[in-house]
């Protein structure tokens, strides 16, 4: 979405009057204290009608300055009403309270001691520093306060002689020239930081929209594949089955060409079911059931079920399970170590495999293990990027590149991980590591 420079204006302003008003806000609580303390100075030695003249137009002044951050507050205005109404309203109460503090130096100093003078001067100082701290957007009222208030006070020290006047006529000069300097830096410093928040929060709402659409994107199109496979899967197995059962009526079960029928019969599907679980993982429906898992027992069931799978393919399998126990899903452990298996008979081009448990520390290990080609150095990450290919043979290729990747998030997922361990030469070991329970 391309900015609106006008709008981008309207609201940095807004942004910096509500800044203001804020500070205002505070500042003038501040002043109220102060003009009740210098009403109490003043009284004993400035006749009544000067001082209460002076009082009851800055009280009002006061007020006005509290109230006005005040209905902001509560009324809660859009940006284009601050600017249009609130903002040169704040500019009006600024330039009466500079002018009421002006008129405090010809209605309060001519009755004042030196000591009470050079207390005022704190005073307007002061004044200033907090008008450049709450309005430093304005910098014409800053201009104005500095010139009506300071200016007024060198005056009157230069048309009263003293030992302090000629100094403190020059300190109230550079006094304010230096707060409308400091006035200056600090509008760039905030209109700066007004701008960069709203471009930050503008490109949040961009990207927060644009990740809607990406994941509605990937859920719809993770829905239909996800039923496309399962709708694949029916015919396919239904056209297994058929075939077996032509096969055994004609008594061709031992040739050659229904052996590779009946494989490209079980990589067909073996691929559909790694889709399926890396749809399930992307769509986060996948949640495991952790409980205390005995892996001898889970160990004897996975090697009963692949022992013929493995001798169908010239393996030799080998089960060691041990005694011991870890926490973790059983049908996610399961499904790694088939799949852990399945990547050994198809590509490792060995003979002989071992599945077995260890510990390692706090954990447990269940390691599967081939005596066939082992990985390639510098691989042991990459058979994890899915879509890489899972075959020993990297430049051909092999693989759906699906098995690895999902097995390794199912491991995650039970707060254990799946590794290549590449300190094996003979062959490649692999291991899935589990939290271990007593």
């Amino acid at each position: 979405m391309e900015p609106d420079p006008a709008t981008d204006r309207v609201a940095i302003r807004a942004s910096e009057s509500r800044i203001e008003f804020f500070l205002a806000g505070a500042f003038s609580l501040l002043v109220g204290g102060t003009l009740a303390y210098v009403h109490h100075l003043f009284a004993p030695i400035v006749p009544p009608s000067p001082l209460w003249g002076w009082t009851i137009f800055t009280t009002l002044v006061v007020a006005s300055m509290i109230g006005l951050p005040l209905s902001v507050y509560l009324l809660k205005p859009d940006d284009a009403t601050v600017v249009r109404v609130f903002a040169p309203l704040g500019k009006v109460v600024a330039v009466l309270f500079d002018l009421a503090v002006a008129s405090s130096v010809w209605a309060l100093l001519p009755y004042a001691s030196e000591a009470l003078q050079l207390l005022m001067v704190v005073f307007y100082a002061a004044t200033i520093s907090g008008q450049v701290i709450s309005t430093a957007e304005a910098i014409e009222n800053i201009v104005f306060g500095v010139v009506s208030i300071f200016g007024s006070a060198a005056i009157f020290f230069l048309l009263n002689p003293s030992p302090y006047s000629t100094p403190l006529a020059l300190f109230l000069v550079a006094f304010g020239t230096l707060m409308v300097g400091v006035a200056i830096v600090l509008k760039v410093a905030i209109r700066s930081a007004i701008a960069a928040r709203l471009r930050a929060e503008a490109a949040s709402k961009d990207l927060t929209a644009a990740l809607a659409e990406v994941n509605k994107a990937r859920n719809s199109k993770t829905r239909i594949i996800a039923a496309a496979t399962h709708d694949l899967r029916q015919p396919l197995q239904a056209a297994a089955l058929f075939f077996n059962r032509v096969a055994a009526d004609a008594g061709i079960e031992q040739t050659d060409a229904v052996a590779r029928a009946r494989l490209a019969f079980d990589e067909a599907a073996d691929l559909l079911d790694r889709l399926l679980d890396q749809l399930r993982l992307d769509s986060g429906v996948i949640v495991p059931a952790a409980e205390q898992l005995d892996l001898s027992d889970l160990l004897g069931r996975i090697c009963d079920e692949t022992t013929p799978i493995c001798a169908a393919s010239g393996f030799v399998l080998r089960c060691v399970p041990g005694q011991y126990h870890a926490t973790g899903d059983p049908h996610l452990v399961l499904r790694v170590l088939r799949n852990l298996i399945h990547n050994a008979v198809r590509h490792s081009r060995g003979t002989r495999l071992l599945i077995g448990a260890r510990r390692a520390g706090p954990m447990v290990r269940v390691y599967v293990i081939d005596d066939g080609r082992g990985i390639p150095a510098g691989h042991s990450e990459s058979m994890f990027v899915e879509f890489a290919g899972e075959g020993p043979d990297w430049s051909t290729g092999n693989g759906s590149g699906l098995g690895l990747p999902s097995s390794r998030r199912m491991a995650q997922l039970m707060g254990g991980q799946l590794e290549h361990d590449a300190r094996w030469r003979r062959g490649a070991a692999f291991y899935l590591q589990l939290p271990g329970a007593s």
